[in-house]
């Protein structure tokens, strides 16, 4: 019996936020996208930040060896979701916008709709791709 609800728990866990965002960042054309050790402050001991980084090579970069920036992070970040929204062709704005809605729980209005966080619409453009996994 624990056995199936470990399975079960298996099937509960969703996409953290960093593998969410390395699929759109891929999508959205990042390439060589790896974690990266990153002190922002030097190492001084009373400031702190995260200790890793994702990085990539940067869609509109010529260069694959040496030019790494920082990949958004689009599941905190309004303004770098609405630049991977303008990269889906039209119907998979349509079937984004269906599949966001679908998220929803308990919409009233369509209020609810143009305000979602970021992190709800980094899921539906993954959903929306086809790499979310359960």
């Amino acid at each position: 019996m624990v056995w199936a609800w470990l399975l079960f728990s298996f099937w509960l866990i969703e996409m953290t936020n960093e593998e969410i965002n390395i699929e759109i960042a891929e999508f959205c054309g990042w390439r060589k996208i790896r974690e990266q050790d990153y002190q922002p402050f030097g190492t001084n001991e009373y400031i702190h930040g995260p200790s890793q980084v994702l990085v990539g090579i940067h869609p509109e970069s010529d260069v694959d060896d040496i030019e790494y920036e920082v990949i958004p992070d689009y599941c905190n970040d309004l303004n770098e979701m609405h630049e991977a929204e303008n990269t889906l062709n039209a119907d998979q704005q349509y079937e984004y916008a269906y599949v966001l809605d679908d998220l929803i729980k308990n919409r009233s209005c369509e209020f609810d709709l143009i305000h979602t966080s970021a992190r709800m619409r980094a899921e539906a453009f993954v959903r929306t791709i086809d790499k979310w996994k359960e």
